[in-house]
């Protein structure tokens, strides 16, 4: 396995809206940049397996988003996807980045979907995996909302039975996913530690999507930046016919479904995600 970022230096602090962001710079400094993003309850820990591939041409970012990994608990104010979109700009303005490759998952993609549509000109490329900004199970919700509640969302993170948690986690994966070891056990602290304010966060954006997920569908209506889509066709979460659906109001999309992969394409079949990238960033360097 590969080391987490965190295991390998300890990145670095950047202030942005509404607080800071841990970085972690990998690859060449004066390559073209290759921005992360991660999901829900996770980190710039799921791309182990992903990032090292790039890092002999690109300018590799590795982002801890708020409330998430290393990066510090935020404050109590707006997180909505306008929020969230000044906080990627102010990010790349920091790291001197005018424009980037941006490879997101679940929130993340969801994410970096948003800040394509608000500021195309500053994305080279997109890569959305499992984004659940056009559609998603009403199960992601109801978990965001337990655990984002004001006075009872850290009690209910900090007494999640373990066991429970396992559970739910080996079912948002594909039948043949088997967690490397000590996987699932760094993402339960992670929940513990951290859950309640990953969810005040990520719950604001999420209602920035609409009741009917109809927020983001004109923006991102006819972008034409190009656009590599991953889903799993096991997603329970976040279902292929959300990627179909991206596909169809995007005007440069690929849709690829990945065969007996959930909601975690990075974590479940992260050498054909690593193909799936190479192969797509090739067409824009050839």
């Amino acid at each position: 396995m590969t080391p987490a970022p965190e295991e390998t230096h300890a990145g670095r602090l950047v202030d942005v809206a509404g607080g800071q962001v841990r970085v972690y710079e990998r690859g060449r400094p004066d390559g073209p940049a290759l921005v992360f993003l991660h999901g829900f309850l996770t980190s710039a820990f799921t791309w182990r397996n992903i990032h090292p591939a790039f890092t002999g041409h690109y300018r590799v970012i590795l982002v801890d988003l708020p409330g998430s990994g290393d990066t510090p608990a935020p404050g109590d104010g707006r997180w909505d996807a306008a929020h969230w979109v000044r906080l990627v700009e102010e990010l790349l303005d920091e790291l001197g980045i005018g424009s980037a490759v941006f490879v997101g998952s679940q929130m993340g993609g969801s994410l970096a979907a948003w800040f394509a549509a608000r500021r195309p000109e500053r994305v080279d490329r997109l890569v959305l995996m499992a984004a659940g900004a056009l559609g998603e199970s009403e199960a992601n919700l109801t978990l965001y909302r337990l655990l984002a509640h004001r006075w009872l969302g850290a009690w209910i993170a900090r007494l999640f039975p373990k066991g429970m948690f396992e559970r739910r986690w080996l079912a948002a994966h594909g039948p043949g996913y088997h967690p490397e070891p000590g996987v699932v056990d760094r993402y339960f602290r992670q929940l513990r530690r951290q859950g309640a304010q990953m969810a005040r966060v990520g719950l604001q954006l999420r209602l920035s999507y609409g009741e009917r997920f109809d927020a983001l569908a004109e923006p991102i209506s006819g972008l034409a930046v190009p656009t590599l889509l991953l889903f799993g066709a096991e997603d329970r979460l976040v279902p292929v016919s959300t990627g179909r659906r991206f596909e169809s109001l995007l005007s440069d999309a690929t849709l690829v479904v990945l065969p007996d992969c959930g909601d975690f394409p990075q974590e479940e079949k992260p050498k054909e995600i690593t193909e799936a990238i190479s192969g797509f960033l090739a067409k824009a360097d050839g």
